[in-house]
C-alpha cells in the first residue's frame, strides 16, 4: 500500500486514531479482505485491497461514522461477492458488521434492473448501510473520473445520478453525503450533458465498479 509524504499508508491512517481493541477490529477485517482480494485489481491497475481501506476512510472522515463494527463493514463490503468466503467466515466479527457486509453483498452475480431497485431499497432501509453505499460510490467515482473513456464515465454518472441521488432517495439531502457525491461526480464528468437517457441498470457496471 503506497505511503504518502509523511510516511503513512492508508491502512496506517485508518488506525492511528483507534483505540487497541477498535485497531484489532479493524487490522483483522483488513487482513481478512486483504486475503480475499489477493490478486484482484480494479481497472485501472491497482491492488483491490486499497479500494475497501479507501471506503473505510471516506465512511469515517468524510461521512463521520466512528462506529469500528461500520467501518469494519466498509473493510469487508465486497469479500463475499468477490471470493469464496461466506457470511459463516465472518463469524469472529460483530454481528452489527455481518449484517452491513450482508446489506452490502449483491444477492445474484447479475442482477435485473427491478432486482436491483429492490436490492437498494433494503439498503436505504438501514442508515449505516446507506452511508456505507455513499462511501463505496464516492470511492467508486473518484476511480472512474481517472479514466481515460469519456463515455464509460458518463455511464457511471448518469447511473449514479438515478440510483443513489434520484428524487426521494435517502442520498439525494443528505446533509453531509449528497454535497460530496455531487461534487465527485461533477469531477468525472466536467462540462457533460447529463439530461439525456439514462443507461439500463441490467448488466454489469463499466470497469466492474457497483
Amino acid at each position: 500500500m503506497v505511503a504518502d509524504a509523511s510516511g503513512l499508508t492508508e491502512l496506517d491512517r485508518l488506525l492511528a486514531p483507534a483505540s487497541p481493541a477498535e485497531a484489532a477490529l479493524l487490522r483483522a477485517a483488513h487482513d481478512l479482505a486483504a486475503m480475499a482480494h489477493a490478486g484482484q485489481r480494479r481497472r485501472q491497475g491497482n491492488p483491490y485491497i486499497e479500494h475497501p481501506v479507501e471506503v473505510a476512510l471516506i465512511l469515517r472522515d468524510e461521512l463521520g461514522v466512528g462506529d469500528p463494527a461500520v467501518v469494519a463493514a466498509a473493510l469487508l463490503h465486497d469479500v463475499i461477492e468477490d471470493s469464496e468466503l461466506t457470511l459463516a467466515d465472518l463469524g469472529d466479527f460483530p454481528e452489527r458488521t455481518r449484517e452491513l457486509v450482508a446489506l452490502l453483498t449483491d444477492p445474484e452475480p447479475e442482477m435485473t434492473a427491478e432486482g436491483r431497485r429492490a436490492h437498494l431499497a433494503e439498503i436505504w432501509r438501514d442508515p449505516d448501510a446507506t452511508l456505507l453505499k455513499a462511501a463505496d460510490r464516492l470511492s467508486n467515482i473518484r476511480d472512474v473520473a481517472r479514466l481515460p473513456d469519456a463515455e464509460i464515465r458518463r455511464r457511471y454518472v448518469l447511473r449514479t445520478r438515478r440510483e443513489i441521488l434520484g428524487s426521494g432517495l435517502p442520498l439525494s439531502a443528505h446533509p453531509v453525503a449528497t454535497p460530496l457525491l455531487r461534487a465527485a461526480l461533477e469531477a468525472a464528468a466536467p462540462g457533460f450533458d447529463l439530461g439525456g437517457a439514462e443507461p439500463t441498470l441490467d448488466g454489469a457496471e463499466p470497469g466492474g465498479q457497483g
